[in-house]
């Protein structure tokens, strides 16, 4: 009899255990499922912050007309503004998009030859070009700014020009008071693509002047010209 009240004394005591194990066990269970929807929703929220953060500063691709490629080329006789010379760059501006080519050192005629693309939206808004020079401690320097006007490209983009030889002159822009220019610019029909020259004369700077081309890059899904 001592033998068998041991015996279920002891199984009662082992089941206990057990069935305390399995509430710790479930328990933990609990909390680490817990965690996990805590922290994929964390993610999910960061996710959609993330996305509409990037949805407000850029266009949807139903608002844009198409891509516009600057090419970068050169620039003449820039301002000096280290001891002898200058480590310029070139930063290009629309809205809220902001590109810049790379850093030539000690060149006051660098020739950068960079494309940087913007989405274009609306082709009334001015382009604004500012040359800068690079400093290692110091703020950049201001080199002299420029804006260009995009309309008359996109009205020669209109224009119905297949079937023209390579290399016709579709219109010309001289340069005014109302705008950069530093000589006439031309808008030309080459293999198949308007492109346009443009030698911008440098503003609230003593010297300087930045040679860049206009092309365009139709875009599946845009508006289109």
């Amino acid at each position: 009899m001592a033998r068998r009240a041991r015996s279920h004394l002891t199984g009662t005591l082992s089941a206990g255990r057990r069935g305390r194990g399995s509430q710790a066990g479930g328990r933990k269970g609990y909390i680490k499922r817990k965690a996990a929807c805590f922290s994929s929703i964390r993610f999910v929220s960061g996710s959609r912050l993330r996305q509409s953060s990037l949805s407000h500063q850029l266009p949807t691709m139903d608002s844009v007309l198409g891509l516009l490629r600057i090419c970068v080329k050169r620039g003449v006789n820039l301002a000096v503004r280290d001891v002898r010379t200058s480590d310029p760059y070139v930063v290009v501006k629309l809205g809220n998009q902001k590109l810049k080519t790379r850093v030539i050192k000690k060149d006051v005629n660098p020739e950068w030859n960079d494309n940087l693309t913007l989405s274009i939206a609306d082709p009334i808004l001015p382009i604004k070009l500012t040359v800068y020079d690079h400093d290692t401690f110091t703020k950049d320097d201001k080199m002299g700014d420029a804006e260009f006007d995009i309309r008359p490209f996109i009205g020669a983009l209109k224009m119905d020009l297949n079937g023209l030889p390579s290399s016709t002159i579709i219109s010309r822009v001289l340069p005014s008071r109302q705008n950069c220019l530093s000589e006439e610019s031309c808008i030309t029909w080459v293999d198949g693509k308007v492109v346009q020259d443009l030698c911008l004369r440098l503003r609230n700077v003593e010297c300087g002047e930045v040679e860049i081309q206009l092309q365009w890059i139709n875009v599946p899904g845009s508006k289109g010209i």
